[in-house]
């Protein structure tokens, strides 16, 4: 009998060892952060001072030649954000539904492009070409620097990183199979 309680407590101040080395790493969510982003993530959940509240902060930061060109982050609590319209988002996104703007997108983020240079890029011509380019530009993701000469805006930098990142992190395979028997299953119920 004195070895098994001599065991249990053992295993207790063990298991109590484990806890504390545990606390010692933040909440599992934050488990395999780099050390560098969870000092952020610290600092964002002591904004956090209701006991029921969230916030999504996303940022980014691109240096070319050892200088920062461009930087921004924002952090916004989930009841301010679950308030934005869902035009606003479809607005800002739509111009992504397409995998030649995209890839436009990709090619000015290395520096102003003139139309041979995306034709080249991107392999479209002519009327395709200037299609897309129409529709970055009312999304306000390019500009015009001289005729015929684009650029990535800003907005447009901070989108693409930002939802490039995304895509990054969120995506996975999806088996459209497995998707329908999915669908089919909730149609029985």
């Amino acid at each position: 009998m004195y070895e098994i309680r001599r065991e249990l407590t053992r295993l207790a101040n063990e298991v109590e060892k484990l806890k504390g080395e545990r606390a010692k790493k933040g909440p599992e969510a934050l488990q395999g952060m780099p050390e560098h982003l969870s000092t952020y993530f610290d600092a964002l959940e002591k904004q956090l001072v209701e006991p029921n509240a969230g916030m999504a902060y996303y940022g980014g930061i691109q240096k070319k030649d050892d200088k920062v060109v461009s930087s921004y982050h924002s952090g916004h609590e989930i009841k301010s954000i679950l308030k934005c319209s869902p035009k606003r988002v479809e607005r800002l996104l739509s111009p992504f539904s397409n995998e030649q703007r995209i890839l436009i997108l990709k090619t000015l983020i290395e520096g102003n492009r003139g139309s041979s240079e995306l034709t080249k890029a991107t392999g479209l011509e002519g009327g395709q070409l200037y299609h897309h380019l129409k529709e970055l530009a009312l999304a306000e993701f390019i500009e015009q620097e001289q005729r015929g000469v684009y650029a990535l805006t800003e907005k447009g930098r901070h989108t693409l990183l930002t939802a490039l990142a995304m895509a990054m992190t969120l995506e996975k395979r999806v088996i459209p199979e497995e998707v329908e028997a999915t669908f089919s299953e909730t149609e029985k119920e």
